[in-house]
This record gives C-alpha cells, structure tokens and sequence, in this order.
C-alpha cells in the first residue's frame, strides 16, 4: 500500500481506518507516508521472493497434504 491508495481530500489523507490516533484521522502527506513506512516495516510493499519458486513436485506434495486430488 502506499499514500496514493488513500482516500485523500485537499492534499490530507485519511488514515483513520488503518490506525487508532487522536483526532479525525487526517493527516499530512508525509505523516501518512511515514506511518505507512511503519506499517509496513520499511520495506517498500515488496514481494517476497521466496514465495513461488517451489517445483512442480513439491505443489503436488503440498496439494496432497491438503486433499487435492491432481
């Protein structure tokens, strides 16, 4: 996620919805962007690379455990 995907009104974005703070939840480009860096620890919303790189083999072994049939 990032500051663009809030709702935003006047240069203020909304971050009321994704943390509990004092106020009305409308808060500076910056602050929101800072408190979505915190969020989301910094790491800029990338994908694990890890994730998907599993061979074919080790999908079926995976639906199996679970009780897919192939």
């Amino acid at each position: 996620m990032n500051v663009n995907d809030l709702m935003n009104m006047n240069d203020m974005y909304y971050v009321g919805n994704i943390i509990d703070m004092d106020g009305d939840g409308w808060v500076t480009k910056q602050e929101a962007q800072s408190i979505l860096d915190e969020l989301m620890g910094g790491d800029d919303n990338k994908p694990d690379a890890s994730y998907g790189d599993e061979s074919p083999s080790e999908y079926k072994d995976m639906l199996a455990r679970v009780g897919v049939k192939i």
